[in-house]
């Protein structure tokens, strides 16, 4: 059974019948806010969540993921920004998010801000950290697609990230572009902040760039899971990041040492 063709099939599904109904590329970006419960927060704290291609910004509520932050009481007031297709399309999800969400936090006295990538939204995440880095601090991946067989096969057979020498600048060979950034991040780490990766080992549509992607992380910030390409899959590794990372979320301060050993691999 050709199983790329049978993930390329799906996700061209995905595309095509999303595609169909999908809105522009509006600025600034709708989203949906889900702020914090208590009363007077002691601090503020924003956790930004990034949509996959199906379903849409609201699947975070409609999966129960909000109510599983809330249940946990942790400090952070939640965004979830329609950032679609039509955003990675035009090629501004990263200054969108920044411009319409991250700096207008920071400017009204965010302490911290996460990112928390979905499929095409952990893709989204690393364009991010590509290009404004500094200006959040940490992520969380959650099955993210990172390119097609293709550029897997391609660094794989060139024995790994450290020995690939295809690297490129060119964000229009976007594959390329962004494992070209990720082989930069794996030689310049303690430059970055946290990258905690989860992912499925059945997932057809990511195939096996999460595991590649999870040799360019610090020992104990990857994990692997049963599952495949789904919504059950997805909420098991996002629990899992949430209980892993409960007393990194907490802390009002993070240093690299306190957030290089908070989740144990179970596979690398």
């Amino acid at each position: 059974m050709n199983f790329p063709a049978i993930a390329k099939a799906i996700f061209l599904l995905f595309l095509s019948s999303w595609l169909a109904s999908c809105s522009q590329a509006t600025i600034p970006m709708k989203m949906v806010r889900y702020p914090q419960q208590k009363a007077e927060a002691s601090e503020k704290n924003l956790l930004i969540l990034l949509r996959g291609i199906g379903g849409s910004n609201e699947s975070f509520e409609k999966y129960g993921l909000i109510d599983e932050i809330r249940k946990r009481d942790l400090p952070f007031d939640i965004v979830a920004p329609d950032a679609h297709f039509g955003y990675y399309r035009n090629e501004s999800v990263q200054d969108r998010i920044n411009e319409d969400i991250v700096q207008p936090a920071r400017q009204t006295g965010y302490q911290k801000v996460w990112l928390a990538g979905f499929s095409m939204g952990g893709l989204g995440s690393l364009f991010y950290l590509e290009r404004y880095a500094k200006h959040v601090d940490g992520v969380i991946l959650v099955c993210p697609f990172v390119g097609w067989r293709s550029i897997i096969d391609e660094i794989r057979d060139a024995g790994g990230l450290a020995a690939w020498d295809e690297t490129t600048s060119n964000e229009n060979d976007w594959q390329r572009f962004i494992w070209s950034w990720i082989k930069n991040y794996s030689s310049h780490k303690e430059e970055y902040p946290p990258v905690y990766l989860g992912y499925g080992n059945n997932d057809l549509l990511t195939g096996s760039g999460p595991a590649l992607l999870a040799t360019a992380l610090p020992e104990g910030r990857s994990f692997s899971v049963d599952g495949g390409h789904t919504y059950q899959t997805f909420r098991k590794i996002f629990l899992t990041h949430l209980d892993n990372l409960e007393f990194v979320l907490r802390k009002r301060e993070v240093s690299s040492d306190q957030t290089t050993g908070a989740v144990q691999s179970s596979s690398r």
